[in-house]
């Protein structure tokens, strides 16, 4: 396994360049190809993630780009910080922490040690912490121009000194820190992975061609439009998108309405759904474009735009149907917050679960969460913890982690909890001390859809969370609603998903 790291000095008055240098030769000792990486650089280069002007003029879109870059590079890599003289030289030392921590590598401090020992290990532990307040993790403490001082917890060493008990150390760190940024670049690389087709029905609207131009610009999926092929191009390139990758299907195609509307009429004929009642259905974008998700001609569908959740999940719900073992269909938001990414449930369909769908909810979250890299440690949530609450509301929360126990024990459950006793660790081992899971949660299952769906907005405007979703749960083919209030951002964002979803979960259900 490679060791890399992020070079970074609190100011400007040590020649990072030549530390990163020494740093990279000592690295290179021990591994087989060593690149000198620039995250932010004054101009493009081969080992450049973006540039201050890109950076200045859309920071996610450089986040992202340097990302993609570092990724690229074969063997270890020594990502050196800005050095204190671009435009955001005020602000600098908050910027490194944050490129350290989107990049998730352990930080190696290099601190002047001209003023004396005593004022460079305090210098060098005030800029350790405020690294850590912007979740970047120190893995050690490089000393230039001076001795180097010992500091409680951090091996340090002179720049001149030997390098390696450092460079162990930070082999050795594990850095758990999933920015914004990072998670992105995740949900980026994992679709790409797969490349996976989602039907889009609602090609009118200028978001969704959007939308389709972004994802298929960035090839995180294939995109099937339904609408009149001349139509849909000219409405896109009136307004300056290229959907030209995509696959537009003309829902008045008679052979597909055919074959769709004779499918339809013998999964429901139970139903008394005759052929021309299916022909008639097959009209609505929502079932045409779910009958291509049950015949295996698109992965995953994503609507929502102009209908309702109703209009989206009903088709659905008629045939492409549960997933053995549940009988609930649930709504999942990731919530990627400043350091980690959690998921809470259910916040969209569900409007009062009974304890055996709490279960349902629960497990379904269980793999939700395996599915986006969260290791799922589910707290179903109450307004009380453990035994300490009565009533119908908690008994019922109390019945569903019994539940899903039962049917998953291998599952990490905590319930009924409260938040804070399921979120931070001094509260949950003082409340809930012989369960894990408490004070340690990655997954919240809520007890009905108004505390969940208050929940996910309290988190996103007051936390800055970005709320990916919702995701529709326990179905057998990844079908996802969007709100008619979603910007762009979230329809690409939930195309990402879907297709991420159908991964593993492809071929026709006919």
């Amino acid at each position: 396994m490679t060791t890399s790291v992020f070079v970074a000095s609190p100011d400007g008055r040590v020649d990072l360049n030549s530390a990163a240098q020494t740093i990279a030769e000592a690295l290179g000792r021990q591994e087989s190809s060593t690149t000198i990486f620039t995250p932010l650089a004054h101009a493009a280069g081969d080992a450049v993630g973006t540039t201050f002007t890109d950076f200045t003029n859309d920071e996610d879109a450089a986040r992202a780009a340097l990302l993609e870059r570092c990724a690229a590079i074969d063997g270890a890599v020594v990502a050196v910080g800005t050095d204190y003289t671009g435009p955001t030289a005020p602000t600098e030392l908050a910027l490194n922490a944050s490129l350290a921590a989107d990049l998730a590598l352990p930080v190696i401090l290099v601190v002047d040690a001209s003023q004396g020992p005593e004022f460079a290990a305090a210098y060098a532990c005030t800029t350790t912490a405020a690294f850590a307040k912007d979740h970047a993790t120190v893995a050690g403490v490089v000393f230039t121009n001076g001795t180097a001082p010992t500091l409680n917890g951090l091996p340090t060493a002179a720049l001149d000194g030997n390098l390696e008990p450092l460079l162990a150390n930070a082999a050795a760190t594990t850095v758990t820190t999933r920015t914004q940024a990072h998670f992105n670049f995740e949900l980026m690389s994992r679709a790409k992975s797969e490349i996976k087709t989602i039907v889009m029905p609602e090609s009118e609207d200028l978001r969704i061609l959007e939308a389709a131009s972004i994802t298929l610009a960035r090839g995180t999926a294939n995109i099937v439009l339904l609408g009149e092929r001349d139509e849909v191009i000219a409405n896109a390139k009136a307004h300056g998108f290229d959907v030209s990758g995509a696959t537009i299907i003309s829902m008045n195609d008679p052979a597909l309405i055919e074959s769709y509307a004779a499918k339809f009429a013998e999964l429901r004929a139970k139903k008394g759904v005759t052929l021309d009642q299916a022909r008639e259905t097959m009209k609505d974008g929502a079932y045409f474009g779910t009958m291509m998700v049950y015949m295996g001609q698109a992965d995953g569908l994503v609507s929502g735009a102009n209908h309702t959740t109703a209009n989206t999940i009903r088709p659905a719900l008629q045939f492409i149907k549960t997933k053995p073992g549940t009988k609930t269909v649930s709504g999942a938001f990731l919530m990627s917050l400043a350091d980690r990414v959690l998921l809470f449930a259910d916040c969209a369909v569900t409007i009062d679960p009974t304890p055996e769908q709490l279960a349902d909810i629960a497990i379904a979250s269980n793999e939700t969460a395996q599915m986006f890299g969260i290791d799922p440690r589910i707290a179903l949530l109450s307004y009380s913890t453990g035994t300490s609450g009565k009533g119908p509301e908690v008994d019922a929360v109390r019945e569903g982690y019994e539940l899903a126990t039962q049917r998953a024990p291998q599952t990490k459950l905590a319930g009924p909890i409260q938040f804070d006793a399921a979120i931070d660790p001094v509260v949950g081992k003082k409340k809930m001390p012989e369960n894990p899971v408490a004070g340690d949660a990655t997954v919240f299952v809520f007890p009905n859809l108004n505390s969940g769906n208050i929940g996910y907005k309290v988190a996103q405007r007051t936390a800055g969370a970005v709320a990916i979703g919702p995701l529709l749960q326990g179905l057998r083919r990844p079908v996802n609603d969007l709100s008619r209030g979603a910007t762009v951002d979230d329809i690409v964002n939930t195309i990402i998903m879907t297709a991420i979803q159908a991964q593993g979960e492809t071929g026709p259900l006919a």
